[in-house]
């Protein structure tokens, strides 16, 4: 067994966690175009699939019994749900790469469900109370809500620098206590780096055949829904929010690219067509999105190459 850290926060009533703050994408659109009733189901969703595994175990009676293992508690305000995964624990139990698979799930049945996330993981103090029941605040929550609201912008869960740094270092932090190459296979598919430099979830990646029941086709499946998401919410006529979904599309686009150099597109052997009744190449051409916003564009490098 790991022994636990005896911070000054501890002594305050703080402790270290891994803290995340998620929210719906396009919130307010919701409220001014659906009814009450389908604003609670939306809202019931999200905080299920947000949840965490802490929520509904029994108290811990003893002290010994606390924080035996890393689990993540959660906190709900309308749209908005704070995640705090425990850090300092008896066992070191991965919780890094356990609140990585978690909020990669949670983004599939988002998704699956019609909605989308944006967000911020961090690292650092908070209050969470020795039965988990909270309330949660601390500098660590606060940090979170900082990045979502003027880092992530899009519908992305950002990881903080500051996070990413821990993990490379801190015990605490990694399965078994071991930072090895089978740990660092663990997480490297759901870390992604963003043209602005900032770390984000991702869940395209991570979310391969195993992660859904009908396997390959299951992942087809979500990368379909995952499209039309995002052809819906480019037909916003807002602009500040169709650049989200710019944001999205180019995501998107980039990993269906990556998906199809792995397959072979003649797919000679039928393996393909069989499975999924549709061949490799018809499947990955649906799958992309029109960038149509660069329309524009394209007119005036086409006026341009004219004598």
């Amino acid at each position: 067994m790991a022994k636990i850290k005896q911070s000054s926060e501890v002594n305050l009533g703080f402790e270290t966690a891994i803290v995340t703050f998620l929210d719906i994408l396009g919130y307010r659109e919701i409220l001014r175009t659906r009814n009450a009733s389908e604003i609670v189901e939306i809202i019931g969703r999200l905080r299920n699939f947000g949840k965490g595994d802490g929520d509904e175990v029994d108290p811990p009676r003893r002290m010994k019994e606390a924080r035996l293992y890393s689990q993540a508690f959660s906190e709900s305000v309308s749209d908005a749900i704070v995640r705090c995964r425990t850090v300092e624990t008896q066992q070191y139990s991965g919780a890094f790469v356990f609140e990585l698979i978690d909020l990669m799930h949670a983004m599939i049945e988002c998704v699956a469900s019609g909605i989308l996330l944006r967000g911020a993981m961090t690292i650092g103090p908070v209050h969470i109370g020795m039965d988990g029941k909270g309330p949660i605040f601390g500098e660590a929550m606060v940090r979170a809500y900082e990045i979502e609201q003027n880092e992530a912008v899009y519908p992305r869960i950002v990881i903080d620098e500051a996070l990413v740094n821990a993990y490379l270092r801190d015990p605490f932090l990694w399965q078994d206590g071991a930072f090895n190459a089978y740990e660092a296979r663990s997480t490297i598919d759901f870390i992604a780096i963003s043209d602005d430099g900032s770390y984000f979830l991702d869940y395209l990646r991570a979310a391969g055949p195993g992660e859904f029941d009908d396997g390959v086709a299951g992942q087809f499946e979500f990368l379909r829904r995952h499209r039309s998401l995002i052809v819906g919410g480019l037909d916003i006529a807002a602009l500040t929010v169709r650049r989200k979904y710019v944001w999205l599309a180019n995501y998107h686009n980039r990993f269906v690219t990556e998906l199809a150099s792995r397959y072979d597109l003649d797919d000679p052997k039928g393996q393909f067509r069989n499975e999924l009744g549709i061949s490799p190449r018809e499947m990955f051409d649906t799958l992309s999105v029109d960038p149509t916003w660069a329309s524009a564009l394209d007119q005036l490098k086409t006026l341009g190459r004219e004598d």
